[in-house]
């Protein structure tokens, strides 16, 4: 296989260096005298995919396993598919050139909607049959985690299993028990089947039989003795989950270049559009020593130049004050800087620039989400003017000169003064800075727009109708001329899409399906994404998109994705969604 991706592939795409998998800190374990071999794959380009945290520490995770060989494989980009096709080079994995398809276990890290045709394309390039009802004992077992193994109805027809929850906990007892069945000479069905009979956070949709309508049908057990729900799994400390002291290092360009550290998992705001902080629960935080261990470690195994803390809420986590000062401490004598993503603005972000003063200054980022105190409050967004004035001026008297906001438009209850009123924040924040720096501060504001997520108080709520999001567009554009405020937009036409899969049932998997045959491919790309094919997709199968997400769902219907439990129950939500109402003064 190494020749055939040498000389067949690698003479023929665009940076080719992406494909020769010679990372540093690579495990390169054999896959071929292994007890069990498992590719870990991540549906999207090698440069989102090496940068993908949780795929390199399940990774690194199965390969501490004794018995078991873990290596990658990432999505080849279109040309690189083209040629493979043509030339007869089936998906490798980038460590070992072993053919995907040989592999016992293909693991899929499913972490975003328009990853979808991407699995398709890797099963295909594989040789492994696109649908799980088409595969037989000499196929690989084909499982997915991560956020779309919460709402997992629209790839049902393609994977074996779902692992929803931390993979920490899931993935070990489901290899070691295919590991002790693949030895005994099981079948594939026996093995998917005693996964889904004992193993508690195991979702096999062969044994599932979709129930309902209109665009909500329920998976309910089509046999007696599998779960009629399944419990999301979650780790109990963040020790449990390893810690990268030698993350790889990417031989190509990463979207991320750096040692990535989660400091904590779960959030405690309970923002009511967001799932990861609603399924991640309990809130779990690593100690300031193994964090700073970490941090030391992974840039003397790297030679990265700066150590990034990730957190749903990296402000919320309790030592922070103590954890900026021992990083700053131990990493700018090495002139290492220190990233802080997801910042919370309060009363600690105030102090926050002051304790990395000593450190390179990139960009500041808030996320207020929207413009109006009104719409913050009913997201149960938790953040006040006065905060952001204060955090915005301390970072400008600290020397920071960027500011990133981010908001979300098309809110469920948002009127045209809400849009006025985040045009309106950005500019006074800009000025902000003239007082202390002598010039309006830089604003680069990043708009998304809502879309309607499982397991959240607000996964009942319409998306708003395209045309409504290219007005708010138009307008903001047209408000923030001959400003310091720079707005930028996700596309309309990706979060109809987004908003269709997420909130999607078994029949979603048609138009996955017909999408990719018609020629979608890494619909995250703006160079390679193409509506139109989507269009012809939904067509196709007699569906229509605006009519399944830009509609408000019954709450007390069952909805695809309620046979995966998480820690906050359908009581809790519907709580949360009825007090968000009243926030609005909606009946």
């Amino acid at each position: 296989m190494d020749n055939l991706v040498s000389e067949r592939l690698l003479p023929a795409v665009t940076k080719p260096a992406q494909y020769v998998g010679l990372e540093a800190n690579a495990r390169r374990k054999d896959p071929r005298s292994a007890e069990l071999s498992v590719a870990m794959a991540f549906p999207d380009a090698y440069a989102i995919g090496i940068s993908h945290l949780g795929s390199q520490v399940l990774y690194a995770l199965l390969n501490s396993l004794d018995g078991v060989a873990c290596d990658r494989t990432y999505c080849p980009h279109p040309d690189a598919e083209r040629v493979m096709r043509e030339r007869g080079v089936p998906l490798f994995a980038w460590e070992s050139r072993c053919a995907v398809r040989d592999f016992d276990v293909l693991g899929f890290s499913l972490a975003y909607e328009l990853c979808a045709t991407n699995v398709l394309t890797m099963l295909d390039l594989a040789g492994v049959p696109l649908h799980a009802a088409d595969r037989g004992d000499g196929d690989p077992l084909v499982v997915g985690g991560d956020a779309l193994a919460d709402s997992p109805e629209p790839l049902a027809d393609f994977l074996d299993a779902f692992l929803p929850g931390d993979g920490e906990r899931t993935l070990p007892p489901f290899v070691e028990l295919v590991r002790q069945m693949k030895r005994d000479g099981a079948s594939r069905e026996d093995v998917l089947l005693a996964a889904a009979k004992t193993l508690p956070h195991v979702y096999a949709p062969r044994f599932y039989e979709p129930t309902g309508g209109d665009g909500l049908a329920v998976p309910r057990p089509a046999r007696d003795d599998v779960p009629n729900v399944i419990d999301r799994a979650h780790i109990d400390t963040l020790s449990e989950s390893p810690v990268l002291t030698a993350p790889l290092v990417p031989v190509a360009e990463g979207v991320h270049e750096r040692v990535v550290i989660e400091i904590m998992r779960g959030c405690p705001n309970g923002c009511r559009f967001c799932q990861a902080g609603h399924t991640r629960l309990p809130v779990r935080m690593r100690s300031v020593e193994e964090i700073v261990a970490a941090a030391i470690a992974g840039v003397e195994a790297t030679g990265f130049d700066e150590v990034s803390l990730l957190s749903l809420s990296s402000s919320d986590y309790p030592k922070l004050d103590e954890l900026i000062e021992r990083l700053s401490a131990e990493l700018t004598p090495r002139r290492v800087s220190i990233s802080l993503p997801s910042l919370r603005v309060g009363t600690q972000l105030k102090h926050l620039p002051k304790l990395t003063s000593e450190v390179r200054k990139g960009g500041l980022t808030i996320a207020p989400e929207a413009g109006s105190e009104r719409l913050r409050r009913a997201l149960r967004k938790n953040i006040t003017e006065d905060d952001m004035f204060a955090g915005v001026r301390a970072a400008y008297e600290a020397g920071w000169r960027k500011v990133k906001l981010y908001f979300m438009a098309g809110l469920p209850g948002e009127t045209n003064a809400d849009i006025e009123a985040i045009a309106d924040l950005c500019r006074r924040l800009s000025a902000a800075g003239k007082d202390i720096v002598g010039q309006p501060g830089a604003i680069n504001a990043s708009v998304s727009w809502f879309v309607p997520k499982p397991h959240t108080p607000m996964q009942w709520c319409a998306a708003a109708e395209p045309e409504r999001l290219l007005e708010i567009r138009r307008r903001l554009r047209d408000l923030s001329r001959r400003s310091a405020v720079n707005f930028r937009f996700h596309w309309v036409e990706r979060s109809l899409l987004e908003a269709v899969i997420a909130r999607g049932d078994r029949r979603i998997g048609e138009v996955i399906e017909a999408a990719w045959r018609a020629g979608a491919r890494m619909d995250a790309w703006n160079e390679h994404f193409d509506y139109a094919r989507w269009q012809a997709a939904f067509e196709q199968t007699g569906l229509d998109p605006e009519s399944l997400s830009c509609r408000e769902l019954p709450l007390d219907t069952p909805l695809p994705w309620s046979h995966i439990r998480c820690r906050r129950g359908v009581e809790q939500l519907r709580t949360e969604h009825e007090q968000m109402r009243d926030a609005l003064g909606q009946p």
